[in-house]
């Protein structure tokens, strides 16, 4: 077995649609001063999850890139807030592929809330594989792109918000 098969992380699949994140429950210290989960811890467990999902599911988290010195940086976030959530609330992320290529993922999460059995909040974010000791792109490995083809075309029929690909303006 070579040096890069026994790193690997992550599964081969098959994959859910969406891929259904670990739960998470809004702490007391996430409540602010208008009585709901602050806008920072929604960022907060959407990059959580996301990195269990690099991590567990894909394999190019926090163990590849210290090993292969090889990581992924977000290169673009879109939030939307469609609700609040409270003290305790209890909910999952869960994420879609929405394209992918070499060097990059386009990905589309949301937080559902078990309580209120609808989405919370949507974000949507562009990362890109970067070499860590150039500090440049480089293309994902290929066993890492090959599961991202296979994630992605799993998803390819599922229902996207409507948010997703959306421009930030004031409505007039």
């Amino acid at each position: 077995m070579t040096e890069e098969r026994k790193i690997i992380q992550g599964h081969n699949g098959p994959y859910n649609t969406p891929i259904v994140l670990p739960s998470k429950k809004v702490l007391a210290e996430w409540i602010d001063y208008n009585g709901h989960m602050n806008v920072v811890f929604y960022t907060l467990a959407f990059d959580s999850s996301l990195d269990f999902f690099l991590e567990e599911i894909l394999g190019i988290g926090e163990t590849h890139a210290i090993k292969k010195k090889q990581g992924p940086f977000v290169l673009q976030a879109h939030y939307h807030y469609l609700n609040e959530m409270g003290l305790n609330d209890e909910f999952n992320v869960r994420l879609l592929v929405v394209d992918c290529d070499k060097k990059r993922m386009h990905l589309c999460l949301d937080i559902f809330s078990k309580k209120q059995k609808h989405v919370i909040a949507v974000a949507e974010k562009v990362l890109i594989n970067v070499n860590l000791n150039l500090r440049k792109v480089e293309p994902y490995p290929v066993w890492a792109y090959e599961r991202l083809i296979k994630i992605k075309k799993t998803h390819e029929k599922a229902s996207f918000p409507d948010v997703l690909g959306k421009k930030i303006s004031l409505k007039k």
